[in-house]
């Protein structure tokens, strides 16, 4: 039988500072994404305690529900692991290694496997040097030292890094030549993004008629999922992929990055949040969403699709678009659970979709142009087509999908 995963959860506020009630509450959802049964949660305002993060007493309170774990909200220093664990039985984790946690246990694809493993690495590489140099300066003298044993542990950790990142460029590669191979078969790129739990699985769903899991806890999907959709006659592949968090380490973002970069190379991203979250909690969300994709290099056109208008009163969701409009570009509300607004959502994704233009193109009667003619059926709208002294082709389409004929294609003014 298993053995329960119990836990209480630790959050010290600085004193300075408004409390805020969202933190330990994303703190439980993500305990219970893990599976961790919740005991009890313990919230503190003071000081950070260099030794602890959080008072001694409140850690001896959190031991009194005697959990498995200790999982604090605030980030964890080797060296405050290191005296908990010394100086009390249990086993402590800190917010970012509970995601890391989340991430590999659904990491089921190699790449998201390698992904998890790149991020524990950057982790775990400066806090080794840390706690052995702790471990160091506590040792008696006349002992043999630890320093051999750091540096031999420390570059076993860069030289695996090395080779993960060598690995996902491979990756990275394929995914490029992917994307490519889809763009040369006429399909639009749409990258849905967003923060985690905002709904954009449902709206994939909702969207293309698939069945993909849309569970509601964080992170249910790491790796890249993609489906086909039309718009208005154009054929795009709409993919979702792993979600945001606020305060998300920056070198999480670089050990994801053949993952996210489906969003970064896309034609157009579909940012969802959750229009019935607390106006406070969607701005902080929006925000942390906007940082993740600046990260991300994001310079692709945006529509921001405000899910879970089934929730809201109309006005109330108005007045509530009205002051995110400095984080919302291109709003549209809709639900992906009753299919409310899906319509204007898709011609607002026509509408942001790169242009098609009206081309003439001239070729000669070779086996290698009646490829490219059956390539431009595939690819582009095709308005006429002349068998003259030699094929005059009329079509609208996107200009890289005419670039390598641009010598003979006349661009003439778009309708």
């Amino acid at each position: 039988m298993k053995e329960e995963k119990t836990a209480v959860l630790l959050l010290r506020e600085n004193p300075v500072n408004p409390g805020d009630p969202y933190r330990m509450k994303e703190l439980r959802g993500l305990a219970n994404a893990a599976g961790y049964l919740v005991l009890d949660e313990i919230i503190q305002r003071r000081e950070r305690d260099h030794r602890f993060q959080i008072g001694r007493g409140k850690i001896e309170e959190a031991l009194s529900c005697h959990p498995k774990k200790l999982i604090f909200y605030n980030p964890l220093s080797p060296t405050q692991v290191f005296n908990i664990r010394s100086e009390f039985p249990v086993q402590v984790l800190d917010r970012f290694n509970l995601i890391l946690e989340i991430f590999a246990s659904r990491a089921s694809t190699r790449e998201a496997k390698l992904q998890v493993e790149l991020a524990r690495l950057s982790y775990d590489a400066p806090q080794v040097r840390e706690e052995l140099s702790f471990r160091k300066r506590s040792e008696q003298p006349g002992f043999r030292g630890a320093g051999a044993y750091e540096q031999s542990m420390y570059h076993d950790i860069r030289g695996r890094m090395a080779k993960i990142r060598a690995e996902l460029k491979e990756v990275e590669a394929m995914g490029e030549e992917r994307r490519k191979r889809r763009r040369d078969l006429g399909f639009d790129l749409i990258a849905l993004a967003g923060y985690t739990n905002a709904g954009k699985s449902t709206l994939l769903n909702a969207l293309t008629g698939s069945e993909v899991d849309a569970l509601d806890q964080p992170f249910t999907t790491l790796s890249p999922t993609t489906r086909a959709l039309e718009v208005n006659g154009r054929r795009a592949l709409l993919t979702d992929t792993v979600g945001f968090i606020d305060d998300l380490p920056h070198f999480l973002i670089k050990a994801f990055h053949s993952t996210l970069s489906e969003i970064s190379r896309a034609d157009l991203v579909l940012l969802v949040a959750d229009l019935s979250d607390p106006l406070e909690l969607l701005r902080r969300k929006l925000v942390a969403s906007h940082k993740a994709l600046w990260d991300c290099q994001v310079t692709a056109p945006m529509i921001t699709v405000l899910n879970k208008m089934d929730q809201m009163d109309e006005l109330d969701a108005q007045m509530k678009i009205d002051q995110i409009e400095d984080l919302a570009s291109n709003p549209v509300m809709v639900s992906a659970h009753s299919s409310q607004g899906l319509s204007k959502l898709k011609q607002c994704i026509y509408q942001r979709l790169p242009p098609l233009k009206k081309y003439q193109i001239r070729l000669p009667y070779t086996s290698q142009s009646f490829g490219e003619l059956s390539r431009l059926y595939r690819t582009s709208e095709l308005l006429d087509v002349s068998y003259e002294d030699e094929l005059i082709l009329s079509l609208r389409g996107r200009a890289k999908d005419v670039a390598r004929l641009s010598k003979r294609a006349k661009d003439e003014p778009a309708e």
